[in-house]
């Protein structure tokens, strides 16, 4: 207990001995974390939304006349297009829901001029999430087609690319983001500890010169890193509540379990840890 009150103490007199750099790096660090929580938040929202657009209808398949006029056949053929990859759910239009949909649409004006129904029955499919691509939904269009009792299958390939683009963009960038903060959480916190380091090169000698195993040297700088990343969450936590409280009553987002201010504060401890590590194994010997 007594030598980690001393590794406290000594770890906020490096606080104090180099107080500009302390402060930027805690400012950044913390600046770093609100961006990384953000990005968390902003993933999440992503995710349900792309969760919710992939059960919209991507893919239709139009029934023969004679399968549909056929209770016992399209229950069959309901049951081979479940089996299919990749489909989350079917929905059967028939004749009449169809005639009824187009009535709603765009009046009954162009229907009285035919006597029968002109329209086929379908089938709206909706696509697993992992299977919003070009590639998954030509695949299932292929396999669909094979199926007896379908004449043709449409899929809304447009849709389909837009999500995927989307998907892959937002994938990147934010991991690219999300690299480019932790280099910098990295850098910053290893940087203060290397001159917290040479502000006490004298004490450290000192130290070597008495005895003190290296592991009793170093431990003051590994918690002034530990530290800085906790107050730097702090910072962060702040920030991305305040920022909760001011878009909530804007804008329905998700803001993800309530334990991601944890994990927050756990990255930054985590960070501050590797970068005064890295430090004081390159500079204390």
């Amino acid at each position: 207990m007594r030598n980690i009150f001393y590794f406290f103490k000594e770890a906020f007199r490096g606080f104090y001995q180099a107080k500009l750099m302390t402060f930027v790096a805690i400012v950044t660090i913390g600046f770093a974390l609100f961006l990384l929580g953000i990005i968390s938040v902003t993933y999440l929202n992503v995710r349900m939304w792309l969760k919710d657009v992939s059960n919209r209808v991507e893919v239709v398949a139009f029934v023969n006349d004679s399968v549909a006029a056929d209770s016992i056949a399209v229950h069959a053929l309901l049951a081979n297009i479940r089996k299919c990859t990749n489909v989350s759910g079917v929905n059967y239009i028939d004749k009449k829901e169809a005639w009824g949909r187009f009535k709603d649409a765009y009046g009954a004006a162009m229907l009285d001029a035919v006597d029968d129904n002109p329209f086929p029955a379908s089938v709206e499919i909706s696509l697993s999430e992992r299977s919003q691509s070009i590639t998954a939904t030509t695949d299932l269009q292929r396999e669909i087609e094979k199926i007896p009792g379908i004449e043709d299958v449409r899929i809304s390939k447009q849709w389909v690319s837009f999500l995927q683009r989307f998907r892959d963009y937002f994938l990147l960038s934010s991991g690219f983001i999300a690299i480019l903060l932790m280099a910098a959480l990295h850098l910053m916190i290893s940087n203060t500890i290397k001159l917290t380091i040479y502000a006490r090169k004298e004490l450290v000698r000192n130290m070597h010169f008495v005895g003190a195993t290296p592991l009793y040297i170093k431990m003051p700088f590994i918690f002034e890193g530990i530290l800085q990343g906790v107050i730097g969450g702090v910072i962060a936590n702040g920030l991305v509540w305040f920022v909760k409280i001011v878009v909530a009553s804007r804008i329905q987002l998700t803001w993800g379990p309530w334990y991601l201010f944890l994990i927050i504060f756990a990255v930054g401890a985590l960070f501050g840890c590797i970068g005064s590590m890295s430090a004081v194994r390159k500079f204390l010997v």
